[in-house]
Order: structure tokens, then sequence, then C-alpha cells
């Protein structure tokens, strides 16, 4: 005997999207974005310059700043357009702080002549992500660090584009929570 749900896939086959569960349809529309604008060349990789106009930085320091950032919060998944966001957002607070911008200078400053002395090119030049790691363990104290470290946190996490890329639906508290949404399915709670 044929179910109502075998019929609609067989007579209708077009409908068979309409039952991809919620979860892989984000997965995989995210996936898509990314991949469509990435396609289209609209997002911008750190070697080929910065594209955005700066007022607290050059474009070498937010270059290294997006390299750090791409460095200290890896997601392969994330186009680079959302760590330019990140780095854009440092600019703007560099260009109403001079101590900031300093800060942020004399960081990048520090970070290339680490990376320098270990591999003999600056931070952003160097290839290997191991390398560029081992160079940021060796510069974790910094006060650049640190601050790129914690911006990070909400410039990356809090940015609603970048959800659907991780599998965040975002927040749940005005629908009644997660537990009776589909994520209740785990049998130890």
């Amino acid at each position: 005997m044929r179910s109502k749900g075998d019929e609609m896939k067989k007579d209708h086959p077009g409908q068979a999207a309409a039952q991809l569960p919620r979860r892989e349809f984000i997965k995989k529309s995210g996936a898509v974005a990314g991949a469509a604008a990435l396609a289209t060349g609209t997002l911008l990789q750190p070697a080929e310059g910065w594209a955005q106009t700066l007022s607290g930085m050059d474009s070498a320091e937010a270059r290294t700043l997006l390299q750090m950032c791409r460095d200290v919060y890896p997601h392969d998944g994330l186009p680079v357009a959302a760590y330019q966001a990140v780095v854009q957002s440092f600019d703007g607070a560099a260009a109403k702080d001079p101590a900031l911008a300093q800060m942020i200078a004399e960081g990048i400053r520090d970070l290339n002549a680490v990376a320098r002395k270990r591999n003999g090119k600056d931070y952003a030049a160097i290839a290997s992500e191991n390398q560029r790691v081992a160079v940021l363990e060796a510069s974790q104290g910094s006060p650049l660090f640190q601050k790129v470290r914690g911006d990070m946190i909400t410039g990356i996490y809090n940015n609603p584009d970048v959800w659907p890329l991780l599998g965040y639906e975002g927040p749940s508290a005005h629908l009644g929570g997660y537990l009776k949404r589909g994520f209740d399915d785990i049998s130890w709670l």
C-alpha cells in the first residue's frame, strides 16, 4: 500500500524539495549562497587588497587584521566579506579613537616583527596557516590579539548573515525556545 507521501513523490517530483528537513534546507541554502557569492566574484580575498574605504588604518593594516581575524576564528565556510565587516568596524572605531588606532598599528608592527623573525616575511604574507598560527600563539598576550579575540566573538557570531552558514537559526525566545521546535529529538533529555 502506498502512502500519500509516496504518491506525492512519484506524481509530483518537484514537491520533494518541500519535504527537505529544515536543518538541511538551512545548511544547503547557506552553502549555495556562499558559493554563488564566490562564483560571481563579489567577495574579496585577503591577498587581493582592500576594496572598502578605510579611515582609521591603512590597507596593509586592514589586510593583516583581516588575515589575523580569519586565523583566530577560522571558519572555512564563511565568506571573506563576513570577516571584512568586522575589520571595517575596527577601522571605524580606530578613526574615532586615536589610542585604538595606535594600539592596532603597534600591534601589527609587533606581529610582523615576530613573523619576520620566524618566517622571514610579514604575517599576512605567510602562506602556511600553521606558521601564521604559530606567530599568533607567540603573540597571544599582546593587546592587539586580545582585542581581536574579544571583538570577533560578537563581530562574527552576532551577524545574522553568518548564522545560516554556521547552522544557527537565530534567537528562539520569541518562538518559545528550541526544545519543542525539532531540537527535542534526543533520547537522554
